[in-house]
């Protein structure tokens, strides 16, 4: 689903943890809850990940519905269908979110979360979105504004690099900020917005910031010319931050809403 971040076995197990964590499990149930489903839902996960969406839905569609699961990543398929193995209404395949593997209107939601910054071609994912819902079919969208994220460092210069290389990872730093008009060129209608923060004043496991610590101490060494070294030194000054009860993180998410027209 990535055109730029390579989801290996290590980084899927690492994004797992963090899908995991308090912050982004509230990012679950509030999509869910404005994604309208119903018993015998048909629902299409695009960049489904490990499956976390994708088991929570299928508890509300049950087996008289459906959820298909498409991303471009073999180990984060693996880790979905190890997660939803006692759910025969739930399938996983791989396939890119500008080529849906699906015809039209076969769904009757479609939902894409931390995915579309990935993608070069946001456009041609929302029209392929469009595309697969049934007319009156609902979707719904989330990113992060990693452009607009805040965190307590000492050594500035530094943390700088460090970020500059994580985001070197995704196509689109301030997707949000475009989404909602991007939504409605696509031919969405009655499209809503709705500003999820995802604040951590310590740096704890069952926090969003320690584990994309983890992430960015396995990604940005091989990215950038920062040394291993230099990004642990990074990490280890966030958790110094932390012991003195310094700690700082904050990032907004975006969800946003819409509907295929009848």
């Amino acid at each position: 689903m990535s055109d730029t971040m390579d989801f290996d076995e290590p980084i899927s197990r690492r994004a797992e943890a963090m899908y995991l964590t308090t912050d982004l499990t509230e990012v679950r149930r509030r999509t869910i809850d404005t994604m309208r489903l119903f018993p015998g839902a048909r629902v299409l996960d695009v960049g489904s990940g490990p499956g976390l969406f994708a088991d929570e839905m299928a508890q509300v569609v049950g087996p008289t519905g459906c959820v298909r699961g498409v991303d471009i990543s073999e180990p984060m398929i693996e880790l979905a269908r190890a997660r939803c193995d006692d759910k025969p209404w739930v399938d996983f395949q791989i396939a890119d979110a500008v080529s849906l593997p699906f015809g039209d209107g076969g769904f009757d939601a479609c939902v894409s979360v931390q995915v579309l910054e990935f993608v070069a071609d946001v456009d041609a994912a929302l029209r392929e979105f469009h595309r697969v819902l049934k007319p009156g079919g609902r979707l719904a969208v989330s990113d992060a504004d990693w452009g607009a994220t805040a965190w307590r460092s000492e050594d500035a210069a530094l943390c700088e690099q460090v970020m500059d290389g994580w985001t070197s990872g995704f196509a689109h730093l301030r997707l949000p900020l475009t989404l909602k008009s991007r939504i409605e060129a696509a031919g969405f209608v009655d499209a809503s917005a709705h500003a999820i923060p995802v604040f951590n004043s310590a740096c704890e496991p069952e926090g969003f910031s320690f584990h994309l610590i983890r992430q960015i101490q396995g990604v940005v060494p091989g990215r950038t010319n920062l040394t291993q070294e230099e990004v642990d030194a990074w990490a280890q000054e966030l958790r110094g931050l932390n012991e003195r009860g310094a700690y700082f993180f904050s990032q907004t998410r975006y969800l946003f809403a819409a509907d295929k027209p009848r």
